[in-house]
């Protein structure tokens, strides 16, 4: 009961920025409002929580929205997309090491602590893995959860304001369509098949991995290519949103101001690296300039796609560059580090 009541008083909260946001016509705007209110109310000590299980379903809403992306064309296009991942591989190398020096030599971390905080994805399995080798933990955390933070809340504004970027018009309707019924059961057959497949699998993120992989089946065959209604994005979100800003719970700002700073340092370095391989690159693998930049970009998969969505930017290219980039920086970042977990103990003595 104190569970729900602390999500029914988080989603209130978030709903009221969300709705002034949507009012003001900002790009994300039921994110946006919902994680800035979400997020002030959490460091003023207003007890927030997001129900898991909530999440996760609103997060599945989301990766069926993301999987209505792909369409019979992509197949061609994935012949095009390997340039992307080869990409995606030199970056997130390039990110890391140069952000763990960063954290190591200006933070002033120790070496475990700067390791994991510089890994630009998987807040969970860095934080917890992280932990276990010796670091310190909440830095972990805080680190990832203000880079997502930080992120959400300036790329769709940049994009918008910054360069002009408008994105393309919204098709789907808010409460859908008597005609889609039909498509909305194949949308809900592959939520429902893709959640528990993805547990199945152990895929990473499996109520949004899970969800998506299996609709962009659905919609690459021919199947369908209807989209959820827009009333469940909103939804998805405003949990979304909402759940970023509740994980600010038990911190104060003037705790946390100089860990904050050092992670938009940070990520300021990794979106310039992005920005520099697109515009370098972009005209080789055949997606534009933008679509690049948010796939490199190291937000969580959910909230980078949330915002490709939003703007109408390569939706497909980007879902499916964060699901390979989580995958790996899940797989291979704590398998690393068992390798050179020697060499960064020598360092921190």
């Amino acid at each position: 009961m104190q569970d729900t009541k602390r999500t029914i008083l988080a989603l209130i909260v978030g709903g009221i920025g969300g709705a002034l946001f949507f009012i003001a016509d900002l790009p994300l705007a039921w994110m946006l409002g919902s994680m800035v209110f979400s997020t002030v109310a959490a460091l003023r000590g207003v007890n927030l929580a997001v129900n898991g299980t909530l999440r996760k379903i609103m997060t599945a809403i989301l990766g069926v929205m993301l999987g209505s992306g792909f369409s019979t064309d992509t197949f061609a296009a994935m012949g095009r997309w390997s340039g992307g991942l080869l990409l995606l591989l030199v970056s997130v190398a390039l990110s890391m090491g140069i952000v763990y020096l960063f954290y190591r030599r200006i933070g002033k971390f120790d070496p475990v602590t700067a390791y994991f905080s510089a890994a630009p994805g998987g807040l969970n399995v860095m934080y917890e893995v992280g932990e276990a080798k010796g670091g310190h933990g909440p830095t972990i955390a805080l680190i990832h959860a203000s880079r997502i933070l930080i992120l959400v809340m300036t790329v769709p504004l940049i994009f918008r304001y910054g360069v002009g970027f408008v994105g393309a018009d919204q098709t789907v309707s808010l409460f859908g369509s008597i005609q889609d019924i039909a498509g909305d059961g194949w949308l809900l057959l592959a939520a429902l098949i893709g959640y528990v497949g993805g547990y199945l699998c152990r895929l990473p993120a499996y109520h949004l991995m899970g969800p998506l992989l299996a609709t962009a089946v659905v919609q690459m065959a021919g199947i369908t290519d209807v989209s959820p209604p827009m009333i469940l994005v909103y939804a998805s979100q405003l949990v979304i949103g909402t759940a970023i800003g509740a994980r600010f719970l038990g911190t104060r700002f003037r705790d946390i101001r100089r860990v904050i700073g050092l992670s938009f340092v940070s990520t300021t370095l990794m979106v310039l690296i992005a920005a520099v391989f697109a515009y370098f690159f972009a005209e080789t693998i055949g997606v534009s300039v933008a679509g690049i930049i948010l796939a490199l970009s190291p937000g969580g998969l959910a909230e980078m796609s949330l915002v490709a969505l939003a703007l109408g930017i390569d939706v497909a290219f980007v879902s499916t560059m964060h699901v390979i980039r989580i995958s790996l920086i899940i797989a291979l970042v704590p398998m690393a580090f068992t390798g050179i977990e020697r060499i960064l103990t020598k360092q921190a003595k």
